[in-house]
């Protein structure tokens, strides 16, 4: 594929917004990531009840215990967003008590559907009417949920709004876009399951603008019990993406949106451009493994071809890779050894690469948490640099790091020189069996 080519499939990267832990807007993101602060901690007291409920293990003497009593309820460390209840209702046309009863995840999700526009440069206003797509990856309905379990009483007409399949429709609504309008639940690949679908549906002409969003709000306390029966949840409640020590995720909230357009569009519009997306790919894994909630090897290292096949980019060109990079054990090490396979043949020995995880510094935002990821990867390549992935004392052993050519960074660090614009990518893994990875490139400098 030639350059003009490229261009024409490429899409721009032109507004972004975000509500995450520790950090209010992306500007307040990239300081976090740079002064390498952790945003985890204990529940907001008027979050949850999270008393009232028990480690699985409290009783039973596990050598499991500490991991069930921190990563449960009762150990309350998570990635928590503050102003749940902060939301303007006359400015986006509804009343206090319509407000009261919507689902948090939708008034944030509007509010940062907002800021993302308007970052951008873009009246709402002047978007009514138009093609605009919404494609949101969201898995979580704990506000319909709790509603049920308080009986009749609290199953009211409203709730139907607060069913999932209606949280993009509520943007679009809002806005007045008239463009596809779909919610993608591929659990943890979901955002970035979001962002593909509105690329390519921006290729085909199908959108002729796209807001690209993950949204996850932690509303249930006892989700926390499965997830320490399952052994996901981390001991302590930190991720240590690729550390000896690594034993699971902290949970976590997050919001974040992207505006997307077609790169010729933005260039011809004078638009910002923050980034641009070369390819994409998503893919699961079918049959690679015994069982279907077993990761796959082969499945990453299929969606990894197939990312910079679209992208027509050689995987050896890459810079940095922002990694779903949970802090598991046994998923960190085989991701880590999908990218140095795909990523790292034909590398230069003094320029491995390199890879880091932004829930290290906020949780796991779950369906948000690619998106998270995706706005950070942006932010390196506008910055070029790259921040450090904390809770790295010692490499895991379970990685040959003589062998791949990739690293960890421990301390923030310039991108490479070069005389070509930088190149990253961003994945996603989704308990789905769903994996997801986009390639983004910088931006050309403006005129």
């Amino acid at each position: 594929m030639n350059g003009a080519n490229a261009d024409a499939r490429s899409v721009a990267v032109v507004g972004m917004a975000c509500r995450l832990p520790g950090a209010g807007d992306i500007d307040e993101f990239w300081r976090l990531l740079c002064d390498r602060a952790d945003a985890t901690g204990e529940s907001p007291p008027d979050r949850y009840d999270t008393g009232s409920l028990t480690s699985p293990h409290a009783d039973q003497g596990s050598p499991n215990s500490a991991q069930a009593d921190a990563g449960s309820p009762g150990g309350r460390r998570a990635g928590y967003v503050d102003g749940l209840a902060d939301f303007d209702a006359e400015f986006f046309g509804m009343s206090s008590s319509e407000a009261a009863e919507l689902d948090p995840q939708q008034r944030l999700l509007l509010m940062t559907a907002w800021d993302a526009l308007e970052e951008a440069g873009l009246r709402p206003d002047r978007l009514a009417g138009t093609r605009t797509g919404v494609f949101v990856g969201a898995t979580r309905a704990d506000f319909v949920e709790r509603a049920f379990r308080h009986g009749p009483q609290a199953m009211t007409a409203v709730q139907y709004l607060n069913f999932r399949s209606v949280i993009p429709a509520q943007v679009s609504y809002a806005f007045d876009f008239r463009g596809p309008s779909m919610l993608i639940d591929t659990a943890c690949a979901s955002s970035l399951y979001a962002v593909h679908s509105a690329v390519q549906s921006l290729r085909v002409r199908e959108s002729s603008l796209a807001l690209a969003a993950g949204v996850n709000l932690v509303l249930r306390p006892d989700e926390g019990i499965m997830m320490s029966h399952a052994g996901t949840l981390s001991g302590d409640g930190r991720s240590r993406f690729g550390d000896a020590k690594a034993d699971g995720h902290a949970p976590s909230d997050g919001v974040g949106v992207v505006v997307l357009k077609r790169l010729a569009d933005a260039v011809r519009d004078g638009d910002r451009v923050h980034a641009v997306i070369a390819g994409s790919a998503v893919g699961t894994d079918g049959r690679t493994t015994d069982q279907l909630l077993n990761p796959s090897l082969t499945g990453q290292l299929d969606v990894l071809r197939w990312a910079y096949e679209d992208a027509d980019l050689d995987p050896a060109l890459v810079d940095y890779v922002e990694a779903h990079g949970t802090g598991s054990p046994l998923l960190d090490p085989l991701e880590l050894q999908a990218l140095g396979e795909v990523l790292g043949a034909g590398r230069p020995a003094d320029r491995p690469l390199l890879v880091g995880s932004a829930k290290s510094n906020i949780g796991h935002a779950e369906a948000a948490g690619g998106m998270a990821g995706l706005i950070k990867t942006v932010l390196c390549l506008r910055n070029g640099q790259v921040p450090a992935s904390l809770h790295v004392e010692e490499p895991t052993p379970y990685v040959d790091w003589d062998r791949l050519p990739v690293r960890i960074p421990v301390a923030l660090q310039n991108l490479p020189a070069s005389d070509r614009p930088a190149v990253a990518g961003v994945s996603s893994q989704g308990v789905s069996a769903l994996n997801a990875h986009v390639v983004l490139r910088q931006a050309d400098p403006a005129p």
